[in-house]
């Protein structure tokens, strides 16, 4: 700093925060003798106007540190505990690490241990609902839709605070915030809501063939109600009718077997 700023002009410094969201920190000269939350005071020289600058953004860049960075760091945390695979911090020294590499299960707590082949969730478990048709309806928990809910949840449940913390009101309003834009599903991500019209679409299927079935049911019941459950005494009355018709049939069979001219003479 070569010069003093004048009084009422501001400088912004913007953050790049672990979850991919930005946090702006804006520091105002003032000349007055004891400056205020986001204020540094202009000092007798540039050189003492920078010490305040430095202290003022210390006091600032703390209070993002546990507030906004902290909220931050525990979204970004819930995206690799959930990840696939999941990441963990490269250490030791884990005091000044930064840098991630895949876990193992050796390694790190893996929180999804069911099966995850590469194909669709839905095709883990199918059932055959009639002579041509198949339906799918299997579930993974990692699914997309479903993860993405667990771990917004556990972010916001691993975060805890105290009633002494001044600062607690404000991480907590910045982990929610973050929490109810995540939990409104961005673009591009799959929803329970989704997976649920699938499902639908399954049980849909199964409700038009179980009704179909039904009524084939009905209709083999009602032929094989009419085969079997024809009376006894209808039975015996119908044989005995085709009997003597088949006797009259045979007698006139005999006769015209019979036939010659002495007949006639």
């Amino acid at each position: 700093m070569t010069v003093n700023p004048n009084n009422g002009e501001a400088i912004n410094f913007e953050l790049n925060l672990p979850d991919g969201t930005k946090e702006t920190v804006t520091l105002t000269a003032t000349s007055a003798a004891s400056p205020g939350p986001g204020q540094f005071a202009i000092g007798t020289t540039p050189s003492a106007t920078a010490a305040n600058l430095q202290t003022a953004l210390t006091t600032a860049i703390g209070k993002l540190a546990d507030t906004s960075l902290t909220a931050a760091s525990a979204v970004a945390a819930g995206n690799d505990f959930f990840g696939n695979p999941p990441q963990r911090v490269v250490g030791p020294t884990f005091t000044t690490a930064t840098a991630t590499v895949a876990g193992t299960s050796a390694d790190t707590v893996m929180w999804y241990t069911g099966e995850d082949g590469p194909d669709p969730a839905r095709g883990t478990a199918s059932a055959r609902i009639d002579t041509q048709i198949s339906v799918s309806y299997g579930l993974r928990a990692n699914e997309q839709g479903l993860r993405w809910v667990l771990q917004n949840v556990a972010s916001l449940a691993a975060v805890t605070y105290s009633q002494t913390d001044p600062n607690a009101q404000t991480r907590a309003n910045a982990l929610n915030a973050r929490i109810n834009t995540n939990l409104n599903v961005p673009a591009g991500t799959q929803t329970i809501e989704s997976i649920v019209t699938e499902l639908s679409g399954v049980q849909g299927a199964l409700g038009t063939a179980t009704e179909r079935h039904t009524q084939t049911k009905n209709t083999i019941t009602d032929l094989l109600g009419q085969i079997e459950g024809v009376p006894t005494e209808q039975v015996g009355a119908e044989i005995l009718a085709m009997q003597t018709r088949l006797q009259a049939s045979l007698q006139t069979t005999a006769m015209l077997y019979k036939l010659s001219l002495v007949n006639y003479v």
